[in-house]
């Protein structure tokens, strides 16, 4: 599969994570930030760990990364996994339903629209890839997804705290 080399401005380029090592270390540090922030057990070396199958070339998992005039201004990823719960989750097209997952802007980038210049990247791979539709979590930001036509499909547990298990189609 191609490199997404989709360039929003002159400036604004999505790239994968593994065409760019330089920036390795900062992402799996903005992972074990946001896993800390849930509330979920983590330690930089098992993000750095888990990190290390998204530059592998397969499909999925797979980190995209964002870049101003060069600089790493965020990233989201889009893996696979078992969400596990005693209630039933709703029909998903795959046996493996694909989660969009760690989705990061640097603050001082933030309100600029590069949180959704990064979903619509995921959204168009996971469509390369055949996908009908993507999953997430969401906890403070479902408002967010909300607006941007994710839909609520349950409420569950993760990390001791309720979540809402949205999906939107690709």
């Amino acid at each position: 599969m191609k490199s997404p080399a989709v360039k929003k401005s002159p400036e604004l380029q999505i790239a994968l994570l593994e065409n760019h090592p330089e920036f390795f270390a900062q992402v799996a540090y903005w992972h074990h930030q946001e896993c800390e922030r849930q509330g979920l057990k983590s330690t930089l070396a098992l993000r750095q760990q888990r990190l290390v199958l998204h530059v592998k070339e397969n499909a999925i998992p797979k980190t995209l990364i964002i870049l101003q005039n060069g600089e790493l201004v965020g990233c989201v990823s889009l893996v696979n996994y078992t969400y596990r719960s005693s209630e039933r989750m709703p029909k998903v097209s795959s046996d493996s339903p694909v989660w969009l997952s760690n989705l990061f802007v640097v603050e001082q980038y933030r309100q600029q629209g590069i949180g959704m210049v990064l979903i619509d990247a995921a959204k168009n791979y996971a469509r390369d890839l055949g996908l009908g539709e993507l999953w997430l979590s969401a906890t403070d930001y479902t408002d967010y997804y909300q607006k941007r036509g994710w839909e609520i499909v349950r409420l569950t547990r993760l990390g001791g705290r309720q979540v809402n298990v949205m999906r939107i189609s690709v």
